[in-house]
């Protein structure tokens, strides 16, 4: 494929007309790669080996800001944002102006994420993000040395992205506000350019005057939020998390304990057993006495609170809801006996953002006054395809020198991302996108042998963690970042593509 491409270079108030040939990109992108890729790799393993949850990934923003640091060219702030509360975050910057060009440089942005899940480490792959961020735009940034390109290259660390939406903090500060334009990639098992959801999460807390009444209060509002029906909005979804032990917003336990007093185990174990089949993926129980009762354990692969699958909670639900009129049998947390106050956490998502409240509001309807309090996080709006780039994204990756010819655009949406925030999308009254505040990329790119995802655990999933963590991982990487870096470079060498890139963009 021949790429050319027009800059216009001014010099002393004239404006003089070049043309670039871009036809040797993608090999030059490959030798770029094959000189800073051993470098940028270890710093993704790195960030692996020592995940850190958000707001707390010291290590990853130090081994970043030190490898910007120690590249030429580049202007790096650590803790950029440390008096907003956000130590975490930096900026990097690149510029390249060649000799007689006196104009504004065009900018391009990357995003990079580097926060763990409690208790299960990388297992969303955001060690991935972070690699792709900073490997696109040092890539991106030999190439405009290499080509004579004017332009910009911005780098923003963007923490927590997981529970307290980072990305909304920055925007806040105006962190984004240097470039029209912002490129990341987001690994998960299939690949697709789609949209995601919108997110809230109700943190309901449940008290009762024995702690049997406060188990049995907290277990009919998950029970309530389980069988939910007639939902407002499209795809909407409530999801019931029980905060004991390993807990986190997002993350569906992978075990659940369960007590049961004033039954056997023989009847308890027949209950469970008689609710546990082919639709519970994985899941198994485990019961035994002790001094309060029947004491069940209920095991299972957990997940993303978006998958929505029937996990050891439901599974344990369902044995609260089969058990609950049994005369005399009341209901204790094996690991916490005396505690009368408990806490869930209800994550709720929809298709698109004007719909959040009305679910919010149907599921506290739904409650009632069940909850002694109920609270909410920020919430996380839904991120829309910006037009172009994920189209010209695809035409590039698809090619003869990236080879990711499975790379649809789909209009199903996975999860949620802080993302939203950056790109701020206005829809119609059709849910047609008709401008946003940013022109954002957010590629969602297969990590799992099988293109299709089967066989691979999902992100959350405690089996995500060792795939974020394979050699094919890092590889699918490394090709997404060329391409990203190949994206970035023709829009700050065109400005025609870029005119394009950024017409959605509201005035």
């Amino acid at each position: 494929m021949h790429l050319s491409s027009t800059v216009l270079m001014a010099a002393a108030g004239a404006v003089a007309q070049s043309t670039v040939d871009l036809s040797g990109l993608p090999a030059f992108l490959k030798s770029s790669s094959s000189t800073n890729w051993p470098t940028l790799l270890n710093i993704g393993q790195q960030i692996w080996n020592d995940p850190e949850v958000g707001l707390d990934e010291t290590h990853a923003h130090d081994r970043i800001v030190s490898y910007f640091s120690s590249v030429d060219g580049w202007t790096v702030d650590g803790s950029a944002y440390a008096d907003a509360d956000l130590p975490t975050a930096f900026r990097a910057e690149f510029d390249n102006r060649p000799a007689g060009f006196a104009g504004d440089l065009p900018t391009v942005g990357f995003l990079a994420e580097y926060d763990a899940l409690v208790g299960i480490g990388h297992a969303c792959g955001h060690n991935l993000i972070a690699l792709n961020g900073i490997s696109a735009a040092k890539f991106a940034s030999e190439a405009l040395t290499h080509f004579g390109i004017p332009g910009r290259i911005i780098v923003i660390g963007t923490p927590d992205e997981e529970n307290a939406a980072g990305k909304f903090k920055l925007n806040n500060l105006d962190a984004f506000a240097d470039s029209d334009v912002w490129l990341m990639a987001h690994p998960t098992t299939t690949s697709a350019i789609q949209p995601m959801n919108a997110r809230l999460n109700y943190f309901a807390t449940f008290v009762g005057s024995t702690h049997s009444e406060a188990v049995a209060n907290a277990y009919s509002a998950l029970n309530i939020v389980q069988n939910l029906s007639g939902l407002p909005g499209t795809s909407s979804s409530a999801v019931g998390i029980e905060n004991v032990g390993v807990y986190a917003t997002n993350i569906v336990q992978t075990i659940i304990k369960l007590g049961v007093a004033g039954s056997d185990l023989a009847t308890v174990s027949k209950t469970v057993s008689g609710i546990l089949d082919s639709t519970y993926p994985n899941v198994t129980f485990s019961a035994a006495n002790d001094d309060n009762g029947v004491a069940l354990t209920f095991n299972g692969p957990g997940g993303h609170a978006s998958e929505a699958t029937k996990g050891p909670l439901v599974l344990s639900v369902n044995t609260f809801n089969a058990l609950k009129n049994a005369p005399g049998v009341s209901f204790y947390l094996p690991s916490n006996t005396t505690a009368t106050e408990l806490d869930i956490t209800i994550d709720m998502r929809t298709r698109y953002t004007t719909d959040i409240n009305t679910v919010a509001n149907f599921v506290s309807a739904a409650l009632g006054t069940l909850p002694k309090s109920v609270s909410h996080d920020v919430k996380y709006p839904a991120l829309e395809v910006t037009p172009f780039l994920g189209d010209q994204f695809v035409s590039i990756v698809g090619g003869a020198d990236y080879g990711l010819t499975n790379f649809p655009v789909s209009t199903f949406a996975p999860a949620s991302t802080d993302a939203s925030w950056v790109q701020d999308p206005v829809l119609n009254a059709s849910h047609n996108l008709t401008s946003a505040a940013k022109a954002v990329l957010h590629a969602n790119y297969g990590i799992c042998t099988n293109p299709s995802g089967a066989g691979c655990a999902f992100n959350h999933e405690p089996l995500f963690k060792a795939l974020a963590n394979t050699d094919f991982a890092y590889a699918q990487t490394e090709i997404v970042a060329r391409a990203e870096a190949q994206l970035a470079v023709q829009l700050l060498a065109d400005s025609d593509q870029m005119a394009e890139a950024t017409k959605i963009i509201s005035q």
